[in-house]
């Protein structure tokens, strides 16, 4: 069973209450669509310690959820500002669902200019009335599972290298323990390439890279 990694940055206090509806309602959604992965829920209240755990990269994240509002914050900001700092500083892969309570007119244009330029995945309003539901109606809270439905979404588009390359080593677990992958002249762990394929750091890159390559040349020969 894979693991999925989500980081919800909120000062909201009762943030807590509502990743356990989120868990339930996961439960619920994953047993209808057949879905093969556990969702592992992280919590931060600030931005500087999201940063943080981002930076430390201690844990992978898949999906971040980032508030719209942090009015508590030692100098009030935006969720939006940390956006940007991830992109062009911490990771340019992974998935950002944006949610708020605020209505969308609310935002100013620059603010949805910035969002679409650091590909946020979806923005999520959390006044549940604005979207209709993707999928079964679970009848928890409509606005959290809009958040749980966007989780999903986010890992299914997810890189395909990444997904194939860890399907491959939960696969074949028994026997590809210590098996090293060679890239530059360099020996790396398969979990190690993996890792810096969602982080969009090398030697992930390079990998991808040459896999890429290597399969148009194959494509190429076969015609």
């Amino acid at each position: 069973m894979f693991e999925r990694n989500i980081l919800i940055i909120d000062d909201e206090e009762d943030t807590e209450i509502s990743i356990d509806a989120y868990v339930d309602i996961f439960d619920v959604l994953k047993k209808d669509m057949n879905l093969n992965y556990t969702l592992n829920f992280h919590w931060e209240k600030t931005i500087e310690d999201a940063k943080k755990i981002l930076n430390e990269k201690d844990i992978v994240f898949d999906t971040l959820l980032i508030d719209y509002d942090f009015p508590n914050e030692v100098i009030p900001t935006k969720g939006i500002n940390l956006v940007k700092t991830i992109r062009e500083s911490i990771n340019k892969r992974c998935k950002i669902v944006f949610y708020t309570m605020h209505a969308p007119h609310e935002l100013n244009s620059q603010e949805y200019i910035d969002l679409i330029n650091n590909d946020v995945f979806r923005f999520v309003p959390k006044d549940g009335d604005l979207i209709e539901l993707k999928y079964t109606n679970t009848k928890f809270n409509k606005s959290d599972q809009l958040i749980v439905e966007a989780i999903i979404d986010s890992i299914k588009d997810e890189n395909p290298v990444s997904k194939a390359l860890e399907s491959f080593l939960v696969d074949y677990s028994s026997i590809l323990d210590g098996l090293k992958l060679t890239i530059d002249g360099e020996d790396y762990s398969i979990q190690k390439v993996l890792e810096s394929i969602r982080l969009y750091e090398e030697p992930g890159n390079k990998f991808v890279q040459n896999l890429l390559e290597m399969s148009i040349m194959d494509y190429l020969e076969m015609k």
